[in-house]
């Protein structure tokens, strides 16, 4: 699939059908670096900190504020991994764009240090930038590496989160991003994954259950998402891997009043950008705008779909140090 400058690369019908299919790891990595070396300068639009996710509101926030609500998104994230402020510790982001939230992460806990994890060079050199600038900037390392085998040293983080990025990984539990979450965490480190996921199989019959599988299946082909994570299947696939019992928060309506914004600033940034380039755009840029329409279709369908986030810990050292049948 070429993604480079083509002008008329709109997705057709015929590439929807391609999405209902089960790519490869390699296809899935491939397409990703595609998005996201095309589409992640479009993301300062979206949030002056390059926040890469959607926002998190609380009462008392202001719902038109968008950039405190993603960076609300941040901490909430960080007070639920429940890191010590008094020693040093290590956060593992995988997948984590940027690293806005690593930079958020650095300079709320003065004694960490964040590893952030992308497969794009893009998100690299401009994630190595804005830590220069960062408070704290220098306690971030950013590394090119896969998020299903990073290469980091094992049990070496008392923490590892995942912000709208496991949906990227394969399979319908992302089975493998939760082994190597597993192997990085420290005995009684904990995990969190945020992002928008299926209740359950996708249901297609009846007509509207139909529509709405074209719709998701259009949305996972623009986002470069093999398919999203399945909530009812996560808590045995993360017992399985041997993280004790996970908990499970519903934050559809938090991120509701963020979600709210993408209609009018997916449209208007559609007309901006689509004048300046004079109609050429690349293909993902293409797909970035229909899947950010896309999504409040798909959040209208709570039956279906749910916004969570899954936490679950590495039990401590002493109630045992592998996985079950080991």
């Amino acid at each position: 699939m070429n993604d480079t400058s083509s002008a008329d690369a709109r997705p057709d019908s015929s590439e929807m059908e391609t999405g209902m299919q089960h790519p490869s790891q390699a296809q899935i990595r491939e397409q990703v670096l595609q998005y996201y070396t095309a589409a992640t300068e479009d993301y300062r639009t979206w949030s002056r900190g390059m926040n890469m996710h959607f926002g998190y509101w609380r009462w008392g926030m202001n719902p038109f504020r968008r950039e405190a609500m993603l960076q609300e998104m941040n901490q909430q994230v960080l007070a639920r991994l429940q890191l010590p402020l008094e020693r040093p510790t290590r956060l593992a982001d995988l997948g984590g764009g940027t690293g806005a939230t690593a930079r958020s992460a650095v300079a709320s806990y003065p004694e960490l240090a964040v590893d952030v994890v992308t497969i794009v060079p893009t998100q690299i050199e401009i994630g190595r930038r804005l830590n220069e600038q960062a408070e704290r900037g220098h306690a971030i390392s950013m590394h090119c590496v896969d998020f299903t085998a990073t290469g980091l040293p094992a049990e070496s983080c008392d923490a590892v989160c995942m912000i709208e990025s496991a949906c990227h990984a394969e399979g319908p539990t992302k089975a493998a991003v939760l082994a190597e979450a597993y192997r990085l965490l420290k005995p009684g480190g904990h995990f969190l994954m945020v992002d928008a996921m299926l209740l359950r199989e996708l249901p297609e019959k009846g007509v509207l259950s139909r529509l709405m599988a074209k719709v998701y299946w259009r949305w996972c082909l623009s986002w470069a998402v093999p398919e999203m994570c399945r909530q009812d299947l996560l808590p045995a696939a993360l017992r399985a891997q041997g993280f004790d019992e996970p908990k499970i928060e519903n934050w559809s309506w938090k991120v509701a009043p963020s979600v709210a914004h993408v209609p009018l600033f997916a449209t208007y940034f559609a007309i901006v950008e689509i004048i300046k380039a004079r109609g050429r755009l690349p293909l993902w840029r293409w797909r970035h705008i229909a899947a950010s329409l896309l999504t409040p279709l798909l959040g209208l369908r709570r039956c279906t779909f749910t916004y969570g986030a899954v936490l679950a810990r590495k039990p401590p050292a002493s109630s045992g140090d592998s996985k079950p049948g080991i």
